[in-house]
């Protein structure tokens, strides 16, 4: 099927997405620095306790995954979640009310989003893309979120002084840049060891295109990822945890160096999670890429209750995942509006939203971008611009400036 319009006005869009082609390399700052590398299944499998122990029955997982999971983006107005598997658009495209892709509950599953008063309220498709506040979210910021998290209830499982598994039925999706690019996870597993480590995985499935043709959707097949690399988990009714991110190393997914700027907020989703995500076109989102979004991509906190009927008391999100005082990364190069072409079919969100620097991905949805100008461009710009100014002084003080004949 083609889909003439996101083929036209993707390399656009590609320049504002926030990624950064660079090599697969995590270096440490200095001797004391420590680069976490979490070993994938097939290393080290999940821990499933035996049989007998706590019987759970009505477990609640609660997560939001990264706070540019409820963003703002350069087209479609946000990123947001919804509730089931969404089916298929058809193309990348930004969603409609009319389409019927959006839910705010499906199942055992719903979309909540915090309030002005530190509480918690139904999501809807009139208010995914708005903040606490009212207000809609923009890319102006990574402070600026709606902070929407899934909430499943009804998980089934056992714990004991060996560990726990929770098992989830359900689906929930991930929808960026209003529906362009979308993904979805279903029944998600929680299992931990007896020091409360281990992972949260579900089956990941979605829509994808070709970089060589981006006129293809096609389905990716449906596979197991890891979500979440939990660590130190503990509590009598549950608990809320930080999954593993900051420090952590990924290969062959465009994360770029380690660097004092954005040290504050460096590391990456687990690897299979971001293996996962080169055929969605949305891997540079859950990695450091020195994107002018990085600080929103740090895993956000999960929280499991072992009752859903007591939930563990959960604060409101926080809106990035980097500390305030955190420097913003660099990204030198800067284009005006007019290198924009114009596309006939491009929503108009594009040209007003036009590129403040080239951050392709590595592979995967996004074409690549050039990110330097020739060594000469530059210095012959300025010299230009400078012989301009010197011609027209002297037509000044010659009186022969069109305007000073006319005079």
């Amino acid at each position: 099927m083609r889909r003439g319009a996101f083929a036209s006005g993707v390399a656009a869009i590609a320049l504002v997405w926030g990624l950064a082609a660079a090599p697969a390399v995590a270096l440490a700052d200095g001797p004391d620095d420590v680069i976490v590398t979490i070993p994938e299944t097939g290393e080290n499998p999940p821990v499933t306790p035996p049989a007998g122990g706590d019987r759970i029955t009505n477990a609640q997982l609660r997560w939001g995954l990264n706070a540019e999971s409820g963003g703002g983006a350069f087209a479609g107005g946000c990123n947001f979640l919804s509730a089931g598997r969404a089916g298929d658009s058809g193309g990348s495209r930004v969603w409609t009310a009319s389409d019927g892709l959006y839910a705010p509950t499906d199942g055992a599953v719903r979309i909540e989003k915090p309030t002005a008063d530190g509480g918690w309220t139904a999501a809807s498709w009139d208010t995914k893309c708005l903040d606490p506040r009212g207000a809609a979210v923009t890319t102006a910021s990574t402070a600026s979120a709606t902070g929407n998290q899934v909430v499943i209830d009804g998980g089934a499982g056992s714990r004991s002084a060996e560990g726990l598994e929770i098992r989830w039925s359900g689906s929930f999706t991930v929808a960026f840049y209003g529906g362009m690019t979308y993904w979805s996870i279903t029944d998600p597993v929680l299992s931990l060891d007896s020091g409360g480590s281990g992972r949260l995985t579900g089956t990941a499935s979605g829509y994808g295109t070709s970089m060589d043709d981006l006129t293809k959707w096609e389905p990716i097949a449906a596979a197991t990822v890891v979500l979440a690399e939990i660590r130190g988990a503990a509590g009598d009714r549950g608990f809320t945890v930080t999954p593993e991110y900051l420090g952590v190393a990924a290969t062959g997914a465009g994360q770029v160096p380690r660097t004092p700027q954005n040290a504050a907020y460096w590391g990456s989703f687990p690897q299979s999670f971001v293996d996962f995500h080169r055929l969605t076109g949305q891997q540079g989102y859950w990695l450091t890429t020195n994107g002018v979004r990085d600080a929103a991509k740090p895993a956000s906190p999960v929280t499991v209750s072992y009752d859903a009927a007591a939930p563990v008391p959960v604060p409101p999100p926080a809106a990035g995942g980097a500390p305030a005082s955190a420097a913003a990364p660099s990204n030198p190069l800067r284009l005006p509006a007019a290198v924009v072409a114009a596309v006939p079919d491009a929503p108009p969100i594009v040209a007003a939203n036009a590129p403040l620097s080239t951050v392709p991905q590595a592979a995967g949805l996004v074409p690549e971008a050039t990110g330097r100008w020739p060594a000469l461009v530059l210095p012959l710009l300025a010299s230009g611009s400078a012989l301009g100014l010197a011609v027209i002084a002297v037509l000044s003080m010659m009186q022969l400036l069109p305007w000073q004949r006319a005079s």
